[in-house]
């Protein structure tokens, strides 16, 4: 069966510590997503390197979700569920945006359909 997949391309904010979002990542992130059990499978990764021409965006996840319509829940992403979309609006405080500058990070949100066979 084709899997339906939400990509998540964003950058942090200038002067983040790669560390510091790393273990982030791995103790309140996944937890967050993966609670879900409509969400599939939930990974976050970042560029190491670019080999040939460079994207506009360091990090990127990849979420394999059940539904993408159900997903959007009535304009509300993650359907709608309150644990991902208050740990979103954490997310973006923390490490998507930069007062003291007025830096704002772009989040872009892509749904895939697997081309299966």
């Amino acid at each position: 069966m084709a899997r339906k997949l939400v990509l998540l391309t964003y950058n942090l904010k200038p002067g983040t510590d790669l560390a510091e979002y790393e273990d982030y990542t791995r103790n309140v992130d996944y937890r967050a997503f993966r609670q879900n059990p409509r969400i599939q499978d939930y990974a976050n990764f970042v560029i190491s390197r670019n080999v040939r021409g460079e994207e506009w965006f360091k990090h990127f996840d990849l979420m394999y979700v059940d539904d993408h319509d159900a997903y959007h829940a009535d304009g509300k992403l993650h359907y709608g569920d309150p644990v991902i979309l208050n740990h979103a609006a954490e997310w973006r405080d923390r490490w998507a945006k930069d007062d003291a500058s007025g830096w704002r990070g772009q989040v872009n949100i892509s749904y895939a359909d697997e081309i299966w066979g």
